[in-house]
């Protein structure tokens, strides 16, 4: 039956979740938005987080979003700030970047707190692209969180053009900058970004999440931890993976899915995903 709801939810025949627009006062004085959706008691809640730049509304989020709150989940889908007090849109390539993934995590802790006075059960976090990312790192920076479980869909790291060698020597400069308290902007090829504009600060803070770190803390991160890919993502480096497969979190992929899990591959995200949160 679910199917069914969410087909007509896809092809715009069905009355939309209601979502409520929600804000977040934060302790640097910026506002945070959020799409909420309270759910039945005795299920578990999902903060769900969009890929770098983007919002809530991208199109994979906000599919997730509409087909679990249908499902009876208590969701949140915040929007992070970027440093942009009540931030309705995505940010442009170009313009100058003062967001760290630093800041990202304290801005997650802050709604998981939000989200942990309205609902008392478990919580799972599921990201897009480097929305999972930037979960790993919150993960990672709070280790002590009441997360039952941790979705990523189709993390990938903020891959620049140069080969790790040239991340390296990239990172090592962007720290040099920062030693000497140089915030002058810098312009570089990053994740989706042909022309990245970024402070020092903004840029290595995701540049320093590269595969080897994903991969550790696949590793040594508690909670445990789901990858969803698709067999034709081309925007994964090469192996990717191969590699996440040697992890002790359990993978799934999706054949023949893109990096977005658009079309017919979004009913087996979405059978995935309620099989994932079936056991918390």
């Amino acid at each position: 039956m679910w199917r069914f709801c969410v087909l007509l939810l896809f092809m715009g025949m069905s009355v939309s979740a209601s979502a409520t627009p929600v804000t977040l006062p934060l302790d640097n004085g910026l506002t945070a938005r959020a799409n909420f959706a309270p759910g039945r008691p005795g299920k578990p809640a999902v903060l769900l987080l969009h890929g770098y730049l983007q919002t809530h509304d991208f199109p994979t989020i906000h599919r997730m979003f509409e087909a679990l709150a249908g499902e009876g989940y208590t969701v949140l889908a915040p929007n992070l700030t970027l440093n942009v007090t009540h931030r309705r849109q995505s940010l442009a390539c170009e313009a100058i970047h003062t967001h760290t993934i630093q800041g990202d995590s304290r801005e997650i802790s802050a709604w998981l707190h939000w989200l942990g006075a309205r609902h008392r059960g478990p919580v799972a976090l599921i990201g897009h692209s480097m929305g999972s990312v930037g979960l790993l790192a919150y993960l990672e920076a709070y280790p002590r969180g009441r997360v039952g479980k941790f979705i990523g869909i189709s993390i990938v790291e903020g891959r620049l053009k140069h080969d790790e060698s040239g991340r390296q020597d990239k990172l090592a400069e962007m720290r040099d900058r920062m030693a000497q308290n140089n915030r002058q902007p810098v312009t570089e090829q990053f994740s989706f970004c042909q022309k990245l504009t970024a402070t020092p600060e903004s840029l290595a803070s995701y540049m320093q999440w590269s595969p080897e770190h994903i991969l550790k803390a696949a590793h040594k991160l508690a909670v445990p931890i789901v990858f969803i890919m698709g067999s034709r993502d081309d925007r994964l480096g090469p192996g990717w993976t191969d590699r996440l497969l040697k992890t002790p979190a359990r993978v799934h992929v999706v054949q023949g899915a893109n990096h977005f899990m658009d079309g017919e591959h979004e009913f087996e995200l979405l059978d995935l995903v309620l099989k994932e949160l079936a056991d918390l």
